[in-house]
């Protein structure tokens, strides 16, 4: 990336902009040899924008420059390129025929909107790149038990009404911070002596109990009653949760990466998304469960291969097929079905 300082541009800028419109490279700008601000080609930027303001709420407030040091009434003309100057002082913008080919930014706000849109542009994928990954993912095995498995009973909340599935946390302190009994959880307590338990005593600790463990890169969690959250501080890198409600027919899917909820919708830029969970129950085989631009479009092409590839029939078995693909998430299916999982009564809600 080439340097200019900011007073050389503005007085000469058609050499830096012939270079941002010829190559697409970007120009940084000094102020007294500090960076300020960035000279990006017009088609780079706006895909950065595109996603940027798809993705709400995960970055803070967008800079916006103030107290600029140029203030210009008329655009100004070097060689084919003409400079308009935003009211700010900060930001340009440079026009060749009619064109927008390049936009100043400022270092902040250009640094806001490539970590904003990062996650969505990176899961973004061209045509003929996501046929080749739906491929490349086609060939490649089950992670162990996968979770389509349990879809059938988890619709009649059991074992578990609630799956938590979190990623970057060892088991033992997510459980602790949903309210595990701390004893429970030091000695071991597996979900078979619990179910025994209630057998021999006439007792219901089974619906008091979250069962745990790790299968990959993520710690699973199992439990009755979602009144049990579990506030992570800080939030983990990614949590998926599963929630069946039998008796209202009700089956809710949401994702989170870092504290940012993954709308199932798309929203626009400067509204307030809607929180609301994706209830597996509206996804209809064959048809698309997301719309394509919202942040849970990227699902897309996984649950798809899932209906084509699986041998799971039933919807939720098959939306689950597809979350197996997406996340590599799994549970350990003998474990659970013979009780030889870990698990800890709980205490309080966490």
């Amino acid at each position: 990336m080439d340097s200019v300082e900011l007073s050389d541009f503005v007085s000469d800028f058609e050499q830096a902009v012939g270079r941002v419109a010829e190559t697409g490279e970007r120009v940084r700008i000094t102020d007294g040899g500090e960076p300020a601000r960035v000279l990006v080609a017009a088609g780079e930027l706006a895909e950065l924008e595109h996603f940027a303001q798809r993705a709400h709420g995960s970055n803070g407030v967008r800079p916006r420059p103030t107290a600029g040091r140029w203030r210009t009434l008329g655009p100004e003309e070097q060689g084919p390129y003409t400079r308009f100057m935003h009211a700010d002082g900060v930001r340009m913008t440079f026009v060749r025929d009619h064109a927008v080919v390049a936009e100043l930014k400022s270092v902040a706000e250009l640094e806001w909107i490539e970590d904003t849109g990062r996650n969505l542009r990176q899961s973004y994928m061209l045509p003929k790149q996501a046929e080749s990954f739906e491929e490349f993912l086609a060939r490649q095995p089950a992670v162990g038990d996968g979770i389509a498995w349990i879809g059938g009973s988890w619709l009649e909340d059991e074992p578990f009404s609630v799956l938590d599935f979190v990623r970057g946390r060892r088991p033992e302190d997510v459980a602790l911070a949903y309210g595990a009994d701390p004893r429970d959880v030091a000695e071991g307590l597996l979900l078979h002596e619990v179910w025994e338990m209630d057998r021999r005593d006439g007792t219901e600790e089974f619906m008091k109990v979250i069962a745990f463990g790790e299968v990959g890169a993520w710690t699973w969690l199992g439990y009755l009653f979602d009144d049990y959250g579990g506030r992570l501080s800080p939030p983990p890198v990614e949590r998926i949760k599963l929630v069946s409600c039998a008796g209202k027919a009700m089956y809710n899917f949401d994702y989170c990466r870092g504290s940012e909820y993954q709308n199932p919708f798309p929203t626009e830029d400067d509204t307030v998304p809607l929180r609301d969970a994706y209830e597996i129950n509206w996804y209809t085989p064959g048809e698309m469960p997301f719309v394509p631009d919202a942040p849970l479009g990227f699902l897309n092409p996984h649950i798809r291969r899932a209906e084509e590839l699986a041998l799971w029939t039933d919807p939720v078995e098959l939306f689950f097929a597809g979350l197996e693909g997406a996340f590599g998430l799994a549970l350990p299916k003998q474990g659970i079905t013979e009780g030889k999982v870990r698990c800890a009564r709980l205490l309080t809600p966490g």
